[in-house]
């Protein structure tokens, strides 16, 4: 697998590991090869939680992970600190790992582990409701955030609240870096990154019009979202 943001595997490939894993995992459930995947699969069968899951470690960084019943399973315990084990095993409640609370959160994490800006989404106000960020890390590179299903189904369960306090109290990125993602944003052939609203006004329209329950415009937004990070390479 290629490096990540400049760092050399498996630094950063938390998600993709997991993944791989847990993806492997499933199929062997479905024909179990040994005691433990059979007694895994009737474990699951009866009702008992496996799953992926993610959220912050610690308050330090964000991790992708798995739980099996009140256990935290995490195959990619090396991809921030490789000295660590590769797996870590934990009851749950033991492992550190929270869900991200708000927009705020996830900000404050990902200046500390990603050494990065954040600012308020005022380029792309059209899909602010559901990606309410702009991150811009040492190197110049930056990204509209969160791309995270977590966060998605956050601001949209708290009916896009989340996103509009986060956007009436961020500053907007500073007028170069704006211009350069508008360049970039022209690049992409969706029509509500062409929108041109204050994010403020945006957001509360959405909420008038309860968006957060539109399927048709989540659909419409995580397109958009994703073709721009194809440009911007994240």
């Amino acid at each position: 697998m290629p490096e990540f943001a400049g760092k050399p595997y498996p630094l950063g490939r938390c998600r993709e590991i997991r993944d791989t894993l847990y993806d492997r995992l499933v199929a062997d459930l479905h024909a179990p090869s040994c005691e433990t995947s059979a007694a895994l699969r009737a474990f699951v069968q009866a009702g008992g939680i496996g799953r992926k899951i993610w959220g912050v470690l610690r308050e330090s960084y964000f991790q992708n992970a798995m739980q099996f019943g009140p256990w935290y399973v995490d195959v990619s315990n090396d991809t921030v600190n490789p000295d660590k084990p590769q797996i870590e095993i934990l009851p749950i409640e033991e492992s550190g790992m929270v869900a991200v609370e708000d927009f705020f959160h996830f900000a404050r994490i990902a200046r500390s582990y990603w050494q990065c800006e954040v600012y308020a989404n005022s380029v792309a106000p059209g899909i602010a409701a559901l990606f309410p960020m702009i991150c811009v890390n040492k190197s110049g590179a930056f990204w509209l955030a969160a791309g995270s299903d977590q966060m998605i189904a956050m601001t949209r369960s708290r009916n896009f609240r989340p996103a509009l306090e986060f956007v009436e109290r961020t500053p907007e990125p500073p007028e170069p870096l704006a211009h350069q993602m508008k360049a970039r944003l022209a690049r992409c052939a969706h029509d509500i990154l062409s929108e041109k609203d204050d994010p403020r006004e945006a957001i509360k329209a959405r909420i008038a019009a309860s968006s957060f329950e539109d399927e048709a415009y989540y659909r419409t937004c995580v397109d958009a979202f994703q073709a721009f990070q194809e440009l911007s390479g994240a």
